[in-house]
């Protein structure tokens, strides 16, 4: 069948299922708003390629490709592996060879960055775990062996390792020890979750990597030092030696948060939650749903799930599906990520506006009502952006008039108590 693949695409006609996937006739709901590069990429970002995905990536490229933006696609979602592999199998006389040596050039150098990073993580766990800090890999190559079963075929840009926020100190000295200095600290969220992310980059090399204890940006926070997740390790097998990993159940629930705090802007998180659950099918799901309950992320979860399932044909249990499509919040949500992909991106959804799919998706409405008084108190964009899809917009706007006469009373009354403070030390100094 691989023989055959590239005269098929000259025999294949394009099917009537294919075709009303990409015109608006499918009732999927998070893929006919998709451009034709954008569906390629989805189509092609997977290990497992069903008889039907083949028939409609040749039904495609039949239909005509802008393969350069196919390509500066693929590097910025993050795909490149995958997408190259399946283009390579399915229709290689079909890719321009410019394009074909553009992806053969940029794999080969991922796979030794990859190699690189994995060897270079054994060796800072190794010279953490001698200190007595247990890191947890996350992301990076051991994703890419748990979800993918290669670790070429997953860009990994560095090394994020989740350490306990008491051991930060230590951690640092350690990897000063091994060559690498602090490049930048960002706080990246609001003033009480302190220094979440701490950027080591190796001197004089390509290694990079980010210690943190909670995954954050403004009015988004989540912690990671966990004592759950320590007490349920698992080991990855590396090349050269088997590190510990986050099980599972824990790992789709941060994938799940991680894509959300980016509002799923790179097609690279949906596919890493896709392949996760593919190649897991003894998922404990009664454990997810549990602690993502817990963890006040459930709907979070869904959201990822969703998008997986939505692109990618995951297949998940009936209790999950049943709670996807009883949350009408996430079948508007998944139409409009990834942005970049769509044949509208302005009606897309990115990490511009943000707070306004953090407020949508928390899980129960005082946690929505408090981030819209954060939202309101610090004047927001979102509050006077247009955004057809956030359903809470006109309640925001309501709240901030409501809101804004007593900020301002507020603020006289502390430029009153603060002018009679300053006056009353400078006559007690004179």
């Amino acid at each position: 069948m691989v023989q055959q693949s590239g005269p098929m695409i000259a025999r294949w006609k394009p099917s009537r299922v294919a075709k009303g996937l990409r015109t608006g006739e499918s009732s999927s709901p998070g893929l006919f708003q998709m451009s034709p590069e954008g569906r390629l990429l989805v189509l092609c970002a997977r290990t497992t390629v069903s008889e039907f995905v083949r028939v409609e990536i040749a039904d495609l490229v039949c239909d005509g490709i802008n393969w350069d933006l196919v390509w500066q696609l693929s590097k910025v979602h993050g795909v490149s592996p995958l997408v190259y592999r399946n283009l390579s199998t399915i229709c290689p006389a079909a890719v321009p060879s410019a394009i074909h040596e553009a992806y053969r050039r940029h794999n080969q150098a991922n796979a030794l960055l990859n190699t690189l990073l994995a060897k270079e993580l054994v060796t800072l766990l190794d010279a953490l775990g001698a200190k007595g800090i247990t890191a947890i890999p996350f992301k990076g190559v051991t994703l890419a062996q748990i979800a993918y079963g290669d670790i070429s075929l997953r860009e990994c840009a560095d090394i994020d390792l989740i350490v306990e926020q008491g051991a930060i100190p230590q951690a640092r000295k350690i990897l000063w020890s091994q060559g690498y200095q602090l490049t930048s600290q960002d706080t990246g969220a609001d003033d009480e979750a302190g220094e979440p992310y701490h950027f080591f980059q190796k001197r004089n090399g390509i290694v990079a990597v980010d210690l943190q204890w909670v995954m954050a940006r403004r009015h988004f926070g989540f912690r990671l030092d966990r004592s759950a997740f320590w007490s349920r390790l698992k080991p990855v097998g590396l090349p050269t030696k088997s590190v510990p990993g986050l099980c599972p159940e824990d790992l789709l629930i941060l994938l799940c948060v991680h894509g959300s705090k980016h509002a799923w802007e790179q097609l690279k998180w949906i596919c890493d939650v896709a392949e996760l659950v593919r190649r897991r099918p003894g998922l404990d799901w009664s454990r997810v749903l549990f602690q993502s309950n817990e963890w006040r992320c459930r709907r979070m979860v869904l959201l990822g799930l969703a998008m997986a399932k939505h692109l990618f044909d995951t297949v998940l249990p009936r209790t999950v599906l049943q709670e996807i499509q009883a949350d009408v919040d996430i079948s508007v949500l998944v139409r409009r990520m990834p942005k970049q992909l769509l044949k509208h991106p302005s009606q897309g959804i990115d990490e511009d506006c943000a707070d306004a799919l953090y407020v949508t998706i928390k899980d129960t409405s005082w946690e929505q009502w408090k981030l819209a008084v954060a939202l309101c108190r610090v004047e927001a964009d979102v509050i006077t952006r247009s955004l057809t899809w956030f359903r809470f917009q006109r309640k925001l706007r309501i709240l901030a008039a409501c809101l804004r006469p007593l900020h301002r009373v507020v603020a006289r009354w502390i430029l009153s108590v603060r002018m009679r403070e300053i006056l009353v030390r400078w006559l007690q100094s004179s």
